[in-house]
């Protein structure tokens, strides 16, 4: 789905907003920090807000063209919104929750079903508490499940990650790219959390001081140079999605194959990995720019279990350091340092390999296996779009 903002203007108060930006991701991560203006973003693309200029698109679609005096009221835009402070409502039970939204979607073509929201988000179990007994982890699933009971073509999510500890936020991630897998929704995310966006996207949108000053590959924006005092390339996630090919008793590691066909080997620390999985599931993997060394040689008897070799494309110095960009079939970014540079004289063409331990890498997000051709193929059309550079 294409997001267009044409030179749209917007004043709150004293306040002034200006957006003009396009994105075509499945997945989109709107980034700044608190109080730049990302909110009124979805305001105003939902329709809880109206813009004093400009226009405002989804595909085709003219949502708001203040030169033609048209907008389209936000209860006919049909795109779901998630609130960052959920806005259960605190009388009804979690059941009741998700299908309050349910008569106002009689016109509407039924896609998503009661049941496979349930099942998708594991709400089995907490259908008839009420949200006082929930965590902050099970609320935002319930807001979540609700929002894709209206039936919407786009889901908006503020600050799903704002109310959960880390490890909630890791399930989080991974009921996202279920739902955006399963249900084929594109999705616009807003996080102050980097690190967060990018396990889920690349493609992002940067909000400060009320404006949207860049947008596009979070990659591309980083070895451009633009925007270092905002984005921090410390909080760079290398992204990957690999195929299962075994699992190994002796070293407790699971073999993949990344999308070059190089085999990698994961260890068993994470708890979406299990035995259970079959050969060909897809799996979300994550790797820190820091936990990856630097070779100029393969080297044999080393407890480092990957060895992935390369070739320097491009080093970048940055306010935060020194990081380099290797070509290995993907691209892969690198924290380094001038005292590496000098002792391996590293330069821009130069072949190298990359040392990965395996439990460095973070499972992100295991795939359901998809039987359906149909299915696969759509999925395989959405990864290409949204995981470019290994898959991410």
């Amino acid at each position: 789905m294409i997001i267009k903002f044409e030179s749209v203007e917007h004043t709150l108060g004293n306040n002034h907003f200006y957006y003009d930006f396009q994105t075509d991701s499945s997945i989109t991560g709107v980034f700044g920090h608190s109080g730049a203006g990302k909110t009124t973003l979805f305001n105003l693309l939902s329709g809880v807000d109206t813009p004093k200029k400009g226009k405002i698109k989804l595909d085709s679609e003219v949502l708001v063209d203040l030169v033609q005096n048209h907008i389209t009221p936000g209860k006919n835009r049909n795109i779901g919104y998630v609130f960052q402070e959920n806005h259960l409502f605190p009388h009804l039970s979690v059941k009741k929750n998700l299908i309050f939204s349910k008569p106002y979607t009689k016109n509407k073509k039924h896609y998503i079903s009661f049941e496979d929201v349930v099942s998708l988000l594991d709400l089995v179990q907490i259908l008839n508490k009420k949200p006082r007994q929930l965590s902050g982890g099970e609320r935002q699933r319930v807001a979540i499940g609700r929002a894709l009971l209206s039936q919407p073509r786009l889901l908006l999510l503020d600050e799903p990650f704002s109310n959960v500890d880390c490890s909630r936020r890791k399930q989080i991630i991974s009921y996202l790219l279920r739902i955006n897998n399963h249900f084929q929704i594109p999705m616009v995310i807003i996080s102050h959390h980097l690190e967060d966006i990018l396990k889920l996207t690349r493609k992002i949108v940067i909000i400060e001081n009320g404006r949207s000053t860049a947008s596009g590959d979070i990659f591309n924006i980083i070895k451009n140079g633009e925007k270092p005092e905002l984005v921090r390339p410390k909080k760079f996630q290398n992204t990957f999605e690999v195929t299962l090919t075994k699992f190994s008793k002796t070293e407790n590691t699971y073999n993949f194959l990344l999308q070059n066909q190089t085999e990698i080997k994961v260890s068993d620390h994470s708890k979406l990995l299990n035995e259970t999985l079959t050969k060909g599931t897809k799996v979300q993997l994550s790797l820190r720019p820091v936990d990856i060394a630097l070779s100029i040689d393969k080297h044999d008897g080393t407890s480092v279990q990957n060895q992935i070799k390369g070739q320097i494309k491009q080093i970048i110095y940055n306010n935060e350091g020194i990081f380099c960009v290797i070509d290995c079939g993907f691209e892969l970014f690198v924290e380094i340092s001038q005292g590496i540079i000098n002792t391996l004289y590293l330069h821009e063409g130069l072949e190298i390999y990359c040392q990965i331990k395996a439990n460095d890498f973070d499972v992100v997000h295991v795939f359901d296996k998809i039987n359906n051709e149909e299915e696969s193929k759509n999925l395989s059309m959405q990864n290409s779009e949204a995981f470019k550079l290994t898959i991410h």
